[in-house]
């Protein structure tokens, strides 16, 4: 994980144990080792901003990939008539990872908002794609296509019908950042007594994290904590359905 990634349950349990050692009552013996710190975040909002993106990549051409074929043979005199009909699916992908920005342990769980070529495409990240860790991510969309008409093959002939999807690639890095905001509480339990609760502490996520001044990474904005982020995004999706029809 790179430096740049700040785990803020690791130092949410620092805060909460210090104000537990500062708070204890002196018959307390319990350490850091016996105690189970049962951290609730329902009370922090954390508001993802718009991401700046900045493409890595050329404007490549999209390919194209055949999910269907069906081949008409008409061995009569006369033409026929047929009717073709398919529903297939492919996958939108959205790969990426942070280098800088924060977890929850091992849990990030935002959502950005698309670059503005793939959320106009409508390839299933029209509402944004999520990054649920700091290492690398993949974030799949299901797109369905569909065809339906009919087909005239000629005597003595056979004709062949493909359903091509045209799949587009793109690369960014962006920068974004993320606004924390509320009351954060910690239950510390005490694991030698069947984790009995001993202390619940609570505190403003903004005056917890801006507690340690030599984190670097977090500022303050208002009533707010905000933490920058950074990282790398690949899309791949579909935005074009072709039917091609050769004889053969």
């Amino acid at each position: 994980m790179s430096d740049e990634i700040i785990d803020l349950e690791e130092m949410v349990q620092t805060w909460a144990w210090t104000s537990f050692e500062k708070t204890k009552s002196k018959s307390s013996s319990m350490k850091l080792q016996d105690a189970y710190l049962e951290i609730l975040w329902d009370r922090v909002k954390f508001v993802p901003q718009k991401p700046k993106y900045t493409p890595t990549t050329r404007g490549e051409m999209p390919q194209s990939h055949v999910i269907f074929k069906s081949v008409f043979r008409n061995d009569s005199e006369t033409p026929q008539t047929h009717s073709l009909k398919t529903e297939r699916q492919t996958t939108a992908t959205c790969t990426s990872s942070l280098t800088k920005g924060c977890t929850k342990g091992f849990n990030v769980g935002l959502t950005l908002s698309a670059p503005g070529e793939v959320a106009e495409a409508s390839v299933g990240f029209e509402k944004g794609w999520s990054i649920e860790n700091a290492k690398e991510n993949s974030d799949n969309k299901t797109l369905t296509w569909a065809t339906e008409g009919n087909l005239t093959v000629p005597p003595r002939s056979l004709l062949n019908a493909e359903l091509q999807i045209k799949e587009k690639q793109c690369s960014y890095t962006f920068t974004s950042s993320v606004i924390l905001q509320g009351k954060i509480t910690v239950n510390i339990h005490n694991k030698k007594e069947n984790n009995n609760l001993v202390m619940t502490v609570m505190g403003d996520i903004k005056e917890v994290l801006l507690g340690d001044k030599a984190l670097k990474g977090i500022r303050k904005e208002g009533n707010c904590a905000v933490i920058d982020m950074a990282g790398k995004c690949d899309f791949k999706f579909g935005i074009e359905q072709q039917i091609r029809c050769y004889s053969g």
